[in-house]
Order: C-alpha cells, then structure tokens, then sequence
C-alpha cells in the first residue's frame, strides 16, 4: 500500500467536469495541492462539477483537516451551485467527509458534497436527476419559451443575456459568475465597448453583444436592468432590456436565447411585477423576431422560478 497520495486528474469541457483519481494516503494538505493544480490548469473553469474517486486512498482526519479543507471550500466557492460527488468505501475517511459535508451545508457553501459507493449513481446526482421534477421545463407560445432553473452559465446556447451593471466589467451574482467562468475574452470585449461606445457606460435598459469567452455559449448579450426606486419608469426599462437584448439576437442571426431574472436581486425590482413585465416584453420581441426559437428564462432557485409561473403574463 502507497504511503503518500497519488492522483490524476482529467479535465471535461463538453461535461463541465473534472474527474480525480486519488489512491494512497490522503491529508487535507494534499488534496488541496491537487486542488490548486487543477485550477492553474487553462481547461479549468470556475463552478465546474467534480466526480472524486477515492476508493483506493486511506487516511484519518482529524477536525483540524476539516476545518482546513472546508475553509478552502468557502474560500474557492462561486456564486452557483457546484456539485461535488465523491466515491467513498467505508472507513475513516468516508466518517471524515460526512463530517464535512455537514459543515459545509451548516455554514452555506455553493459546493454542495455526497458520498457514494459506485459512480453511475454520482453522476445521476451531479446532472441534478435527485431533484423533483428536474427534465420538466415549463412551456409557453408553442415551445418558443421554457422556464427552468439551473446555471445559466453552463448553457449551450447562442446567447446568454448578462445583468450586467453600466460599466460593463463585472460584478457580483450572475454578472461575475458570466465574467468569472466566461475569462478575460469578456471582459476585453467590454472594455472596448467602453474605450469606444459607451465611455460614460451602458445606460439601463440597453443591450451589447460581446464574445462567450469560455463559456459553452457563443455570445454574450449585456443589458442593464433599472434600479428599483432609482431609476424613473423603470418598468419601462425593463421592458427595454428584454425586447433589445432579443433584438440583437435576432439581428445575429442567433436562435436561443437564455435570460436570468434581470434587476430582481441587488437592484431590487419586484419579483412579481418584473415577471408580468418581462413575459409581455418576450411576447412583443418574439412577434418580430421569427428566427428566435428558444428562449429560457432560468432562475436560480425554485422558489424565484414559481413566483414568475404566478405572475407571467403568457396566457
């Protein structure tokens, strides 16, 4: 038997996924060398999943190593869900990981963890099959529009539509997890814009077209959501952001489309009265724009997804 850890590792792009392979005896200093490796590599992309296999590695954690290796979680988290299975035999490093697990959902990491015992049923977990309803997608105007949630991040579509704020070089929630997982490709794209079109920055209610970067989506569509009890009419603006983003879809050519709930979180619009508002926007846009075929308005939680399905004014 090995008396230090060994490991490889892979790497899955199509999959948003890494695989490890760990066998030998495994500390927390170890894994999170092995950890750190992998996000030097240029294939990796924050808020990809994780099927860990350490079935053939041995050790015993003390509560100081997962302490250690949970305060490495939080320090590396990002703001969407990110699933990390690990095929465990029983031992004591599988009663070291149930320890861990219980911690890291104690204290609200994204980097949710399970143990398991063979890797089919990993995988099923990691495609999130555990959650009620998951391959259910609600539909409207013919199929042209589904409601979902999920990372819009991760979504293999022509566009992704970014809430972004005016000075178009990130931000927090879903802004920063597009520039965080799209790359430094974004965020030069928006800085031109700014150098060039928009040097005061994107007004509310406009939309730009810029590169995916890394992302699996080819573009980026960034539009600036009002700012509730800021910005006069917002309503108005919000209308704004949905019927140009789809607008410059449609003048690319591009046929799916994936919005998140712009203005909702940090810029506080109603979430009821944004879904009456974005769903009569969508339905203008798309009586215009024949050549979109699909576009998925994705929340994060299914909480903010029911709100929409109460208020949307689709019919």
């Amino acid at each position: 038997m090995a008396t230090v850890m060994e490991s490889r590792y892979a790497i899955d792009t199509s999959a948003n996924l890494i695989r490890f392979e760990v066998w030998g005896e495994l500390t927390a200093e170890s894994l999170i060398e092995l950890l750190d490796q992998v996000r030097a590599d240029p294939r990796y992309v924050p808020g990809m999943h994780a099927l860990g296999d350490y079935r053939e590695a041995y050790g015993n954690w003390d509560y100081s190593e997962i302490q250690r290796f949970r305060d490495y979680l939080m320090h590396i988290a990002v703001p969407c869900e990110v699933r990390w299975a690990a095929l465990f035999r029983p031992g004591n490093l599988a009663a070291a990981a149930h320890v861990l697990i219980l911690i890291s959902e104690a204290v609200g990491s994204d980097i949710k963890m399970r143990m398991f015992e063979e890797p089919a049923a990993a995988m099923r977990w990691m495609r999130g099959e555990d959650r009620p309803g998951v391959s259910m997608s609600h539909e409207f105007l013919s199929g042209r529009v589904e409601v979902r949630t999920g990372d819009i991040t991760g979504l293999p579509v022509d566009a992704v539509v970014n809430a972004a704020n005016s000075t178009l070089l990130g931000g927090a929630g879903v802004d920063g997890a597009i520039h965080r997982r799209g790359g430094q490709e974004i965020l030069r794209a928006c800085r031109e814009l700014r150098e060039t079109c928009y040097p005061q920055g994107l007004p509310a209610g406009e939309a730009v077209l810029t590169t995916a970067g890394n992302l699996p989506a080819r573009y980026v569509i960034h539009t600036v959501g009002p700012i509730w009890g800021r910005d006069q009419q917002a309503g108005v603006l919000l209308a704004s952001c949905y019927r140009k983003s789809l607008a410059l879809a449609a003048n690319h050519a591009l046929e799916s489309v994936a919005f998140p709930a712009i203005s909702t979180g940090a810029y506080g619009f109603p979430k009821e009265e944004a879904a009456a508002v974005a769903s009569t926007a969508i339905c203008q846009a798309l009586a215009q724009a024949d050549a979109i075929e699909r576009v998925s308005l994705v929340f994060f939680s299914d909480a903010d997804r029911d709100v929409f399905l109460a208020n949307q004014q689709f019919g």
